[in-house]
C-alpha cells in the first residue's frame, strides 16, 4: 500500500479521528456555553474553533505515540491491528505525529490567546509518550501509568478553558475551571477502568488489565470510586453555577444507575464488559448538559 493508503487504513482501524474530533468540538461548545451563560453573554465568534482543533491535534498525538509504547504487546496479543500485522508502519506514524505537531504549534503561534497553556498542555502530551522517561516503571504496571497519565485531561481542557475565556475577557476562579475539568474528565476515567475488567475467564495470561491487578470487584470498585467523585464534583459545579440547578437530579440518577450496574455485575455477572454502557454514560453524562445550556443559551 502507498502511504496514504497506510494512513487511511490505520484512521479507520485504530485512530478513529472522527469520534475524537467530534468530542473536541463537543467539549469546545460545552465549555464556551459555560462561560457565555455564567457571563450572561452569547458573542460567538469562529476563534472558539482555535482550542477545539488544538485539542483535536493533541488527542491524536496521545492517540499514536500509545502505539510506540504498546507495540510489543500488541505484536503478542493483537497481531492482527495495523501496525503489528505489518499493513501500517512505525515510520508512517512518526510522519503524522510531526504533521500534527507542526500544525498545532503553528495555529497557536499564530492565535496565541492560551499560548503559556498550550505548551504546558504538550510538554505533558509529549512526555505521555515517553512514559515520561521512567518507561521500566510506568509501562509494567497499569496503576501507576494511569495516575500519570489521567492529567492529561486537566491540562488539555484548562487550555481549552483559558482559551476561551481570554477571548472574551473574562475570568472563571480557579475552583470553577477545575468544577469543569473533572465533569469532563471523571466520565471517561470510568471508562477506563471499566473497558479494561473483564471476567477471570477472559483474561488473557500475560496482558495486564485492571481486573488483573485488582481482581474482577477490586477492578469494579476502582470504576465504582470515580463515579462517587463525579457526584460529588457535579454537587459542587452545581454550587457554583447555580443556572445548572435543574440537572442536579438527572446527573444524579445517570450516575446512581451505573453505580447500580456495577454493584450487579459484581454480585451476578449478567455483561462480559462494561465498554459499552459506561461508553452511553459517558455520552449522556456530557449531551445531557449540553442540550440543557442549548435550551438555556437561547434566552439570550
Amino acid at each position: 500500500m502507498k502511504f496514504h493508503e497506510r494512513v487511511v487504513c490505520y484512521c479507520k482501524e485504530q485512530l478513529e479521528p472522527v469520534s475524537r474530533f467530534f468530542l473536541s468540538i463537543i467539549v469546545t461548545v460545552f465549555i464556551y456555553l459555560m462561560i457565555s451563560i455564567q457571563h450572561k453573554m452569547l458573542i460567538l465568534s469562529w476563534e472558539v474553533l482555535v482550542p477545539a482543533i488544538s485539542t483535536f491535534l493533541l488527542l491524536i498525538y496521545y492517540r499514536i505515540s500509545d502505539e510506540f509504547k504498546d507495540f510489543e504487546t500488541d505484536k503478542k496479543f493483537f497481531p492482527d491491528r495495523p501496525i503489528p500485522s505489518g499493513r501500517v508502519h512505525l515510520l508512517d506514524l512518526k510522519i503524522l505525529l510531526t504533521v500534527v505537531t507542526i500544525l498545532s504549534i503553528a495555529i497557536n503561534l499564530i492565535f496565541p490567546n492560551a499560548l503559556k497553556d498550550f505548551i504546558f498542555a504538550l510538554i505533558f502530551t509529549v512526555l505521555m509518550g515517553k512514559w515520561f522517561f521512567m518507561e521500566k516503571l510506568i509501562s509494567s504496571n497499569r496503576l501507576i501509568a494511569f495516575f500519570t497519565h489521567a492529567p492529561v485531561g486537566f491540562f488539555l481542557y484548562y487550555y481549552m478553558e483559558k482559551y476561551i475565556l481570554h477571548l472574551y475577557g473574562v475570568e472563571w476562579p480557579f475552583s470553577y475551571c477545575l468544577n469543569v475539568i473533572f465533569f469532563i474528565v471523571f466520565p471517561g476515567l470510568v471508562w477506563e477502568i471499566l473497558r479494561k475488567t473483564y471476567w477471570p475467564e477472559d483474561e488473557m495470561p500475560g496482558y495486564q488489565i485492571y481486573s488483573t491487578m485488582l481482581g474482577f470487584t477490586g477492578s469494579l470498585a476502582f470504576g465504582a470510586s470515580w463515579i462517587i467523585l463525579t457526584i460529588i464534583n457535579n454537587y459542587y459545579m452545581i454550587e457554583n453555577f447555580p443556572f445548572l440547578g435543574p440537572l442536579r437530579f438527572p446527573l444524579l440518577i445517570l450516575n446512581l444507575l451505573l453505580l447500580i450496574g456495577i454493584l450487579l455485575q459484581s454480585i451476578k455477572p449478567w455483561i462480559r464488559n462494561l465498554k459499552r454502557v459506561t461508553e452511553v454514560y459517558m455520552a449522556l453524562h456530557l449531551l445531557i448538559p449540553l442540550g440543557y445550556l442549548i435550551l438555556l443559551a437561547r434566552r439570550f
